[in-house]
């Protein structure tokens, strides 16, 4: 890693800081387009004034992305004078996204679109706002990263960044913008994501992937009002029974899902992965103090950490049925509605467990309510291979610029939109979460400590050095 380069972070972090509260300063949500456009613009602004060559903004028939590109240079201020060889460097491909979650100031310390610093529960100081850890905090340590190497040894590496504005809406257009300008993006040796928080062990974690999703609505329809259940129960059917029936047949008593086909495409645990998952660190009796629980859940998998990131899932977002408030009210629901997501895994295609899924419900019901299955959502699974080249490279940056090792690990939990830049750029993707454990992403008091920001600075710009090749 470039001394120089953190060096340079390091003498200027005033100024980066004040450049990025401007950027968690201007609301950006996708939800409601609040505030996009100008934040688009001054996104665009610091990508020149942070060393980017050219930007350019892509719209969409929802909220602008904008790519922009850094090309290879001498250094020493050596901004638009090229590398000799800058045709042939190695390019890294970076995403990350303007957008935010909306957010009410009555339930913040803080106003969510006031920026500030301020120590956190564990005494560390932390920049609180929407968006410092999810995700603008994140993907500016990019920018930092480019401008101090172009500012003192040189920037060896191309960098091309895309940024989209709805990936807190299910990113319904990124598909149709990372294949529009493949060409472009997929000229890589690699995808970088740099979104979520580090391992709860306060350890950063290398993913190597991220578990998609399906998700769905099942609306049941009875009477067409609700009734009286003494006058009318027994002989009228009830909706609520009707889904909990479906409900029932979704999974047998091992937990396992009985979805015909649920599980054909799910790829095999391989050796390195069974290293890997020996590596991780997991305290079981800790997570189960935390949450408050006696055991956990039956199903496939020999252990918690297989169950999370190995196989998929079928989860029960959301019941409502019938009256919920305080006190009684003896009603026949005529309707009931379930919520669910689908946590999917490597080699699982989202469509077609939305079929099998449909095909269940419509298997198991009865008949005697009308029974409606939505698709709400889908995102892809992505899962780059553990011993794929690139993984090294990004692992020697982290280690280089955290305080404690990495952690390898073959898959995020959750679900990201990475899965975009296998299928349509054929590129590896790997993400790395630059925000704390804490960061409290989607809630109030939304934060990302300080040590965290730096760290991230310093392992873009070991990603971008000619060592980290």
């Amino acid at each position: 890693m470039s001394g120089e380069a953190v060096s340079f972070v390091k003498d200027h972090e005033e100024e980066q800081l004040d450049d990025l509260f401007d950027l968690l300063s201007q609301p950006s949500i996708s939800a409601t387009g609040e505030g996009v456009g100008e934040c688009v613009e001054l996104v665009q602004e610091l990508c020149q004034e942070y060393g980017f060559d050219d930007v350019v903004t892509v719209e969409t028939p929802g909220q602008p992305a904008v790519i922009a590109h850094a090309e290879a240079n001498e250094g020493a201020g050596g901004q638009g004078q090229p590398c000799a060889d800058a045709e042939t460097a190695s390019t890294v491909f970076v995403y990350g996204h303007y957008d935010v979650q909306p957010a009410d100031p009555a339930n913040w310390t803080t106003p969510p679109f006031e920026p500030t610093i301020r120590a956190g529960p564990d005494g560390r100081d932390r920049i609180y706002a929407r968006g410092a850890g999810d995700n603008k905090g994140q993907w500016f340590t990019h920018l930092c990263a480019v401008r101090a190497l172009q500012e003192t040894t040189g920037l060896e590496t191309n960098v091309t960044l895309l940024l989209e504005g709805e990936e807190e809406s299910g990113s319904p257009n990124l598909d149709s913008v990372v294949a529009d300008h493949a060409e472009v993006l997929g000229d890589a040796e690699l995808a970088f994501v740099a979104d979520g928080p580090i391992d709860p062990s306060g350890r950063p974690h290398v993913l190597m992937g991220a578990r998609g999703m399906q998700y769905v609505q099942v609306d049941v329809r009875g009477p067409n009002r609700d009734l009286h259940s003494g006058n009318y129960g027994g002989p009228v059917p009830n909706p609520a029974w009707e889904l909990v029936r479906i409900l029932a047949s979704l999974k047998d008593e091992s937990g396992r899902v009985t979805i015909d086909g649920f599980y054909d495409d799910v790829r095999p645990i391989g050796e390195a992965d069974r290293e890997a998952l020996d590596a991780m660190p997991f305290d079981a009796e800790a997570v189960k103090a935390d949450l408050d629980i006696s055991a956990f859940a039956e199903g496939p998998g020999d252990s918690y950490l297989e169950k999370l990131l190995y196989y998929p899932t079928c989860n029960i977002a959301g019941f409502t049925s019938g009256y919920g408030s305080d006190g009684s009210k003896t009603i026949l629901p005529s309707t009931a509605t379930l919520k669910m997501d689908m946590r999917l895994v490597a080699d699982q295609d989202p469509q077609t467990i939305y079929e099998a899924f449909e095909e269940h419900v419509h298997e198991h019901a009865t008949g005697v309510c009308d029974v409606a299955v939505t698709k709400m959502g889908q995102m892809h699974p992505q899962r780059t291979a553990l011993d794929h080249p690139v993984r090294e490279p990004v692992m020697r940056a982290v280690s280089e610029a955290w305080p404690d090792e990495p952690i390898l690990k073959p898959t995020l939990g959750g679900s990201l939109p990475t899965a975009v830049f296998e299928r349509e750029i054929g590129l590896p993707c790997i993400t790395v979460p630059y925000a704390n454990e804490d960061e409290n992403n989607h809630s109030p008091d939304e934060n990302m400590a300080l040590n965290c920001f730096r760290s991230g600075i310093r392992t873009s710009i070991g990603l971008f050095s000619s060592d980290g090749w």
